[in-house]
C-alpha cells in the first residue's frame, strides 16, 4: 500500500472519529472543566429543545402557500399518518429558500426527484403534512441548519432519509 493511501485512510478515520465525538457532544452535552456542570449544547444560540419547540405546521405539501418563505433557510419535516417520513433542509437563502426547495417536489419537472426520497415526496404530496423550522436568512443560519438537520434526522430516524443511516 502506498504512503498516500495509508495517510488517506488515517485522515478519513480521524475525520470520522471527530464527527462521532461532535455528534455525542451535540446529543449529550459536555461538562465544563472549571465548574464540573454539564453544558447544554447550542446551535445558533438555542438549545435543541428550544429548536424542537419551533416547528410550525405549514399544511399539506401539494397545497401550501410557500410565497412568504422565499428567503428563509431552515428545515422541513414530512409527516405521513403521524410518522415523520423525511427531514430535509433548504439552505439557499438568496435563491428561493424553503419556498423553492419544497416546490421542487410538486412541480412537473422531475429534477428534484432523482433520489428515492424525492420521488416519494412527490408521490405522496397530497397526504404529507409539512412542518417548518425557520432558522434564519443568512450564512450563519445555513451552518446552523446543517447541524440541526443531523440532529433531527438522528432523533426521528425518518424512513426516507436512507442516506444518513
Amino acid at each position: 500500500m502506498s504512503i498516500w493511501k495509508t495517510l488517506g485512510k488515517i485522515g478519513n478515520a480521524l475525520i470520522e472519529e471527530g464527527m462521532k465525538q461532535q455528534s455525542k457532544r451535540m446529543k449529550y452535552g459536555t461538562k465544563n472543566p472549571t465548574s464540573g456542570r454539564k453544558e447544554v449544547p447550542t446551535v445558533g444560540g438555542k438549545t435543541f429543545r428550544e429548536w424542537e419547540s419551533g416547528w410550525q405546521y405549514a399544511g399539506y405539501l401539494d397545497s401550501i402557500d410557500l410565497s412568504r418563505y422565499s428567503s428563509y433557510v431552515g428545515l422541513y419535516k414530512a409527516v405521513l399518518d403521524g410518522e415523520v417520513m423525511y427531514v430535509g433542509r433548504a439552505i439557499e437563502y438568496s435563491n428561493g429558500g424553503i419556498r423553492k426547495r419544497l416546490s421542487d417536489y410538486t412541480r412537473e419537472s422531475d429534477s428534484a426527484r432523482k433520489h428515492t426520497s424525492g420521488r416519494l415526496m412527490h408521490a405522496n404530496a397530497s397526504d404529507l403534512k409539512i412542518y417548518l423550522l425557520l432558522v434564519g436568512t443568512d450564512e450563519d443560519a445555513v451552518a446552523a441548519t446543517k447541524q440541526l438537520e443531523r440532529y433531527f434526522i438522528g432523533k426521528y430516524s425518518p424512513a426516507w432519509n436512507k442516506v444518513f443511516k
